[in-house]
């Protein structure tokens, strides 16, 4: 009988413990906008759909990862409700995915994400070239099982990131003519 309530007490332990990975989910790593940008912005509507490079597939049996065409889709997202994407839009932007980097394991999950992007005008010319790296954490409280904590970390570090290449293209239509971005 003891036996029996031991198997009974475990498995469901067991069971919490061990769920299978899932991928970090591209609602969930959109930047979220204060504001599109003004119709004044000199990048307002001008940047066609992104290339994402350097994503991973998730495991199931191993850990959450941060795929191309999840983080295409949030990039996407992201400059449409910022007011930057067109599907006509004139200059292109890539992002390569160059690092995610996540802990082995631990209460409190602090993934960074480190992304490459760069935007071309027509002509090919690059205006943009940087790399930004952005963290996340997550903990115990925003989830018990280790293998959701660090979805959400994932999530969290790739809309930080996110966040971060909104906030930087808004400034550079802000102060650049839209003569200065295309030649």
């Amino acid at each position: 009988m003891k036996h029996l309530l031991r198997v009974l007490i475990f498995l469901p332990v067991l069971a919490l413990v061990s769920a299978c990975a899932a991928p970090a989910a591209q609602e969930q790593m959109v930047a979220v906008q204060p504001a599109p940008v003004s119709t004044s912005n000199s990048l307002n509507g001008k940047i066609g759909s992104p290339i994402v490079t350097g994503g991973q597939e998730t495991s199931p049996l191993w850990t959450s990862e941060i795929s191309d065409s999840g983080f295409q889709t949030a990039l996407e997202e992201s400059l449409r409700q910022a007011g930057l994407l067109s599907s006509d839009g004139s200059m292109t932007l890539t992002a390569q995915l160059l690092d995610v980097e996540q802990p082995f394991g631990g209460f409190d999950l602090t993934v960074k994400t480190t992304v490459r992007y760069m935007l071309k005008n027509a002509n090919g010319r690059i205006v943009y070239d940087k790399t930004i790296r952005a963290a996340h954490t997550s903990t115990v409280s925003d989830a018990f099982a280790g293998v959701k904590r660090l979805r959400l970390a994932n999530e969290g570090s790739a809309r930080a990131n996110l966040a971060l290449l909104i906030q930087d293209l808004k400034s550079l239509g802000a102060r650049s003519s839209i003569s200065a971005l295309t030649s």
